[in-house]
């Protein structure tokens, strides 16, 4: 919204209500294309404190200008021609002033209107606007800054259109090619039914074609046209067929309001903002928004002035553009002061043309189905049974149902749905709000699943996809009774980023073998090659978890609102996205690898419980809010009080001068250095460097007792060794000896 949006939108409102009375005469800043013009009754007071400074002569009144010459503020004549002195008590006159032709549009009685030569300046509020019997304006050949050409007023080049005469005779008007700009109110109710704008028309003015009764169409499309100024085309009746320029890039406040028969119009993809106001009491029920556009302001869609002219919304009313879009968050934007608070319908582009084909689809009832033929086959558009357990047939009428429409079961209170196998796709919000809806097995004929298929489905508890390749956003949004989801291992696409947010009782995800892009392990959803963590139950039992090996990347929102989870190790997670551990308030204990590079906005938002976190000098991108803040609820947010809020004792472990160190002191959040991780516990490095030496030296110790023990006993050993074949050798002498004493002895007898 704009920065002014509560003084504006109250002036505009003003000026809104009043939009098929007098014209309201702007105090017009012509540098600033968001100032919405202030009437007559708002400036009363300054313009009488200006009346006193002013001179009066004859029928005119006039100011001094800065070169002591005459601006001509007001006049009083009746006369039906005027022809404006080139002097005024013998000065030059130069200037008109935004009133030199009165401010009473009821009463002024000018048709003709003569300039001279001398008028060098024409204020850019338009003093003609009040002349509401004009018919033609002439200016002396001789002036070198304005001329006249069939009664219409122009700059002297004739790049710039001043003013077409309100009552100039002619239905149609070819605006020359040489204007490059509408000034304000240039063609003020002007009794024209068809306008052909130059090629070469850059701007459109304050109230430039504003109060044309009669105009049906205006095609700004081979224009340059970039700004549509505030209440450029208001109050314009008639007017029914618009189209743009391709560079438009700003539609003002007001611009097209109290134009009740316009019903449709389609902007340029390089529009960026719409004023408030903009398509106020028009037949608009639906507005496409093009993606680039960055700011739609206060009660520019959607609301009508109602009898007693109130302007009030209307909430049938429907948004259309991309989620987190402009047009996106003006359907639930608010403003707490002023008790203003949108509630339209919000639609992507593709459900939006959906819905243009649902409606379009001629229907035929049959007994509890209502069903219609188009050109995508037979669908059914209704179910009016009152069954508990409905079963949908696969031909009604003797044609095959293909498809489910949006809402088709909006209006039973079944608790199970059996769908046939002719069944090919679930449009957008097909099952939207069946509130007692537990249990539903979609066949594997289905292979397209439409975005909030299951919208609203708050009892549902049990889900099983057998052939889904295409699963659209927001499936089951607000299923927050949802425990056990399965699908065949077929998915080759899912369009949400955050497929389970929304159920706050999941338990356990089972994806079976095929060629898609998911799979599932122990209730945990992954992608393919299990290097993406895809969705964690939130309701999974168990109060720990260790990210196998192979997952480097936690995917946004997947482990969000896992109420159990106190214990967390991510091994090889280079990658957390955010929102990925919001709200596990029971979480105690969180363990990163020291590859980790990025940390997203949110990642540990209100995990209340963890007090204190270690990150790794390789983290080099972390997003607001990442860790160490949670939401207060009692927060006076009105009154500039922050509800994102700063955990109190919460203590970061990070090497000095990492982004993880220079982020904890740009948020003031307590950091230390120095410390490393110690069995599960931050102590000082200089402490676990001292542990490791005495450690070290103990070690050395030990292997040098060890070491001397077996020195003595290798020793020992041989010792032994030598001692034993000593012995042995002295055996082996003394039984050499006695061998050669028997000898000695038989040589003896046998000489006796």
């Amino acid at each position: 919204m704009f920065e002014r949006k509560k003084i504006a939108a109250f002036i505009a409102g003003l000026l809104i209500c009043a939009y098929a009375a007098a014209p309201a005469a702007g105090a017009f800043a012509e540098e600033e294309k968001d100032d919405i013009p202030v009437s007559d009754d708002l400036n009363e007071a300054g313009d009488e404190a200006a009346d006193e400074t002013y001179i009066k002569s004859g029928d005119f009144m006039y100011s001094m200008t800065h070169d002591d010459t005459i601006c001509i503020e007001d006049c009083t004549s009746t006369s039906e021609t005027l022809a404006v002195p080139d002097k005024i008590d013998g000065i030059a006159v130069t200037e008109l002033g935004k009133k030199a032709f009165g401010s009473d549009p009821a009463n002024n009685t000018f048709t003709e209107i003569s300039l001279p030569a001398s008028i060098e300046y024409i204020s850019g509020d338009n003093p003609f606007m009040y002349c509401t019997k004009l018919k033609k304006i002439t200016v002396d050949g001789k002036n070198e800054n304005f001329c006249a050409e069939d009664g219409i007023l122009y700059t002297k080049e004739k790049d710039k259109l001043i003013c077409y005469p309100t009552e100039k005779e002619g239905t149609s008007f070819k605006v020359p090619d040489s204007v490059k700009e509408l000034g304000t109110a240039a063609l003020y109710d002007a009794e024209l039914e068809e306008i052909t704008l130059p090629d070469g028309l850059e701007s459109i003015g304050f109230f430039a074609v504003s109060c044309l009764p009669r105009l049906t169409s205006i095609d700004m499309s081979n224009t340059k046209v970039e700004e549509i100024n505030p209440y450029a085309f208001s109050s314009c009746s008639t007017l029914s067929d618009v189209k743009f320029s391709e560079e438009l890039t700003y539609i003002g406040g007001g611009a097209f309001s109290g134009c009740p028969i316009l019903k449709e119009i389609k902007f340029p993809d390089a529009l960026v903002e719409i004023g408030q106001y903009a398509f106020v009491n028009t037949g608009l029920t639906a507005a496409v928004i093009p993606d680039n556009v960055a700011e739609i302001g206060y009660c520019a869609f959607g609301y009508n002035t109602n009898t007693v002219g109130n302007i009030v919304a209307d909430d049938s009313f429907t948004m259309v553009g991309k989620i987190g879009g402009a047009a996106y968050k003006y359907a639930t934007d608010s403003d707490t002061e002023y008790d203003y608070k949108n509630n339209f319908t919000f639609l992507t582009p593709e459900e939006y043309q959906q819905e243009l084909d649902y409606l379009n689809v001629e229907r035929v009832k049959s007994g509890d189905f209502e069903y219609g033929i188009s050109d995508e086959g037979t669908v059914l558009t209704c179910c009016y049974s009152s069954e508990d357990v409905i079963t949908v047939p696969a031909e009604i009428d003797g044609h095959k149902i293909t498809k489910i429409y949006p809402s088709c079961f909006g209006l039973t209170n079944a608790s199970e749905i059996i769908l046939p196998d002719t069944i090919e796709e679930l449009r957008e919000m097909a099952f939207y709000n069946c509130p007692n809806l537990k249990k539903i097995t979609v066949p594997a004929s289905v292979k397209v699943i439409g975005d909030r298929a299951f919208d609203g489905c708050t009892a549902l508890e049990d889900v099983e996809f057998l052939g889904a390749e295409t699963i659209g956003d927001r499936v089951f949004c607000n299923c927050s009774s949802l425990k056990n989801f399965k699908a065949s291992g077929t998915v080759k696409e899912w369009k949400d980023e955050e497929p389970f947010i929304f159920c706050t009782a999941l338990e356990n995800i089972e994806i079976g073998s095929g060629d898609g892009i998911f799979c599932s392990e122990n209730g945990i959803m992954y992608n393919k090659d299990k290097t993406v963590l895809a969705a964690y139950p939130a309701q999974k039992e168990g109060r720990s978890f260790t990210a196998p090996s192979s997952v480097t990347e936690v995917a946004q929102s997947a482990f969000a609102n896992c109420r159990n989870l106190e214990s967390v190790k991510l091994p090889n997670v280079r990658i957390i996205n955010a929102y990925a551990f919001e709200n596990c308030e029971s979480l105690t204990y969180f363990d990163v690898s020291d590859k980790l590079e990025k940390l997203g906005s949110d990642a540990l938002y209100c995990c209340t419980a963890l007090k204190s976190l270690r990150l790794p000098e390789s983290l080099t991108e972390i997003g607001s809010y990442a860790f160490g803040y949670y939401h207060d609820e009692n927060a006076d947010v009105e009154n500039g009080e922050p509800d994102d809020v700063l955990m109190e004792g919460f203590t970061l472990y990070a090497p000095k001068d990492s982004a993880a160190y220079k982020y904890a002191q740009n948020e003031g959040i307590k950091v230390v250095t120095g410390t490393t991780k110690f069995f599960g516990k931050s102590v000082s490095s200089g402490f676990v460097y001292t542990l490791a030496g005495i450690l070290g030296a103990a070690v050395l110790g030990i292997i040098g007792v060890l070491t001397g023990k077996a020195v003595k006993k290798g020793k020992a050993e041989k010792a032994a060794a030598e001692r034993k074949a000593k012995s042995a050798e002295l055996r082996k002498k003394r039984e050499e000896e006695a061998a050669d004493e028997e000898e000695d002895e038989s040589v003896e007898e046998d000489n006796e």
